[in-house]
């Protein structure tokens, strides 16, 4: 069964000074056009009942923007609206989602610190095309602009319409490409179970599999807190130099720190995914631990640990998509004390040590995340039989290999892989 999902193609743009002019003036006014029309809703709003008429501001900008940019702006900004008050009606029937903890109007397209307006501008689905002659790609703009982009088209379909946006921090110009595709979903009934941390990112296994999987999170904690190092120095430079708080090299480095973390979280959802794929997996099995930061207070370090390195709502959504894109349907389920429990005997009379369980009843040792997939496993699938207790342990290296190979390597360590396994049944 095939089912349809929207996706993005990112390009950067490498437009001529002449072109580039052109994008200025226009990014310029459409976030013109649309902070006039944020700001007039926002009024109305506020006075009691949301003024929906754009005739005036749209009669205004179809004469500099174009009509199908203008339309497009004002569609975009009607979304917005109706998105706010959507999420306002649950809050007043306290059925607001979990995630979500404050309910704000749509912002204006400026900088609130600097009033800098945010260049942007959206081009109508049948506005614009991408050409590629010779290796090269090309984007067709209205008002005979011709731009040079470069970037991967990895989504092939149905377009949607074309964002453009300025990057302040870089001086350069990105399009995202909205892309309709179809994706064919996995039939089988085959379950994969996964449990979520901070040392391990993803702890797995699959049913018929005996090997369960933990892929390492070390390496990437490691490197987050090399970069959290040189973001703390630049700070106390800053404060003592000039007595700022912020600069164009400190933003670069937060955003180098995520981009790395982001990367390597991506990889290993889409070794996963991909293993979870080739096993024949219908369905991933996820523990959800939405609220795992509430009330929790373990010193400085673990707070850093669990409150900025770990990003589980950004893991929990790459892995929505990555599945989603391998025909895979993700379930997360509440995973309350699943490490605290003997998944052999259901003893809780256990102590744990960092990484290790034991339980005192039955006497078996086994790796604190196996315990919790495998308590998932009982709970929400049919249990399991003859699955190791200790999990193979693999890490993400960015050295790239042939490419006849996997484009990232996954290794055992070989500390850990002389840990003794036990067999849980």
């Amino acid at each position: 069964m095939l089912m349809k999902v929207r996706r993005v193609n990112k390009f950067r743009l490498r437009p001529t000074k002449k072109q580039e002019k052109v994008l200025f003036s226009l990014c310029e006014m459409s976030a013109v056009l649309w902070n006039r029309v944020n700001y007039k809703r926002r009024q109305s709003f506020f006075a009691g009942e949301i003024d929906w008429n754009t005739e005036e501001e749209y009669n205004e900008f179809k004469r500099i923007l174009g009509s199908a940019t203008t339309q497009q702006i004002i569609r975009k900004n009607d979304e917005a609206w109706r998105s706010f008050l959507k999420l306002l009606r649950l809050k007043q029937q306290d059925k607001l989602p979990k995630h979500v903890h404050k309910v704000s109007p749509p912002r204006y397209w400026k900088n609130r610190r600097t009033g800098k307006k945010k260049l942007m501008t959206i081009i109508r689905n049948d506005c614009y095309r991408i050409e590629e002659v010779r290796g090269k790609k090309w984007l067709i703009l209205p008002k005979g602009l011709k731009i040079r982009i470069t970037g991967c088209v990895k989504w092939r379909g149905k377009q949607g319409r074309l964002e453009i946006h300025y990057d302040d921090l870089t001086g350069r110009w990105y399009a995202l490409q909205s892309v309709e595709v179809e994706v064919e979903e996995v039939r089988s009934t085959k379950r994969a179970y996964a449990d979520l941390g901070v040392i391990n990112i993803i702890t797995a296994c699959i049913e018929g599999e005996r090997q369960p999987i933990a892929f390492s999170g070390k390496p990437l904690l490691a490197d987050w807190w090399y970069w959290s190092k040189k973001i703390a120095r630049c700070q106390s430079h800053l404060k003592q130099v000039n007595n700022k708080n912020t600069s164009k090299r400190l933003k670069r480095l937060y955003r180098k720190r995520k981009r790395r973390f982001r990367h390597n979280i991506n990889t290993i959802v889409y070794r996963f995914v991909r293993l979870c794929h080739a096993k024949s997996v219908g369905e991933i099995v996820i523990g959800d631990i939405t609220h795992i930061r509430d009330n929790n207070d373990n010193g400085s370090k673990v707070n850093s640990m669990i409150h900025n390195f770990w990003s589980f709502g950004y893991i929990m959504e790459r892995l929505r998509t990555t599945a989603e894109n391998f025909g895979i349907k993700v379930k997360p389920v509440d995973e309350a004390y699943t490490s605290s429990e003997c998944p052999w005997c259901h003893s809780k009379n256990v102590k744990k040590h960092k990484r290790l369980f034991k339980c005192l009843n039955c006497g078996v040792k086994a790796h604190r995340d196996v315990v919790g997939v495998l308590n998932i496993a009982l709970l929400h699938g049919e249990g399991f039989n003859g699955v190791l207790a200790h999990p193979l342990l693999l890490r993400v290296d960015d050295a790239p290999e042939s490419k006849s190979s996997m484009w990232v390597r996954m290794s055992v360590r070989p500390s850990e892989a002389r840990i003794t396994p036990l067999l849980v049944r």
